[in-house]
């Protein structure tokens, strides 16, 4: 299996949050009474701009830039990429009602405010991530090398934190 294919098949619970997000967006459209036609296409309009920013993110703990588990670098990383998606969410959404894509009104207030309430993206992206990942990750594990960096950075981050509670606790 060539690398791509194994980064491709290890970013797939960081694929499915974005797609479990596009799903509820579009599912919403349709349940207000949208016309089906824009309800897939806010779907999509949502759906795939985190699926690909889910998937980088996925891919720069494979690849070791940035820690597994740790929240820090995933609540930097999606402050830029939550603002963005939602940002191709509204010149998508705006093509298809409009006819033609633009810009929200005041572009740079409605990517500051994306930003302050990307920290709640980031915590249930890297909470989704690892729920989906625990089951998907040890079953690819044998055959991908980037599932098994990753789970093994998990089982050190575990094996560390067991570590420092149990000298907690003998400090009592």
């Amino acid at each position: 299996m060539t690398d791509l294919k194994q980064l491709a098949e290890y970013c797939v619970p960081a694929a499915s949050v974005g797609a479990a997000a596009g799903l509820i967006a579009g599912g919403l459209a349709a349940f207000v009474g949208q016309p089906a036609g824009w309800a897939v296409v806010t779907g999509l309009g949502l759906g795939v701009p985190l699926i690909l920013f889910g998937s980088g993110y996925a891919a720069l703990v494979a690849l070791g830039k940035v820690p597994a588990g740790v929240f820090a670098p995933a609540a930097v990383y999606w402050v830029i990429a939550f603002p963005l998606a939602l940002l191709v969410h509204s010149v998508v959404t705006a093509w298809v009602i409009t006819g033609s894509p633009g810009l929200p009104p005041e572009p740079w207030k409605f990517l500051a405010f994306r930003a302050l309430v990307s920290m709640g993206f980031a915590i249930g992206f890297l909470w989704m991530q690892e729920q989906i990942g625990r089951f998907w990750w040890p079953h690819i594990l044998d055959r991908n090398v980037y599932a098994r960096r990753v789970v093994e950075q998990y089982t050190h981050l575990a094996t560390a934190l067991a570590a420092r509670k149990a000298a907690t606790g003998r400090n009592r």
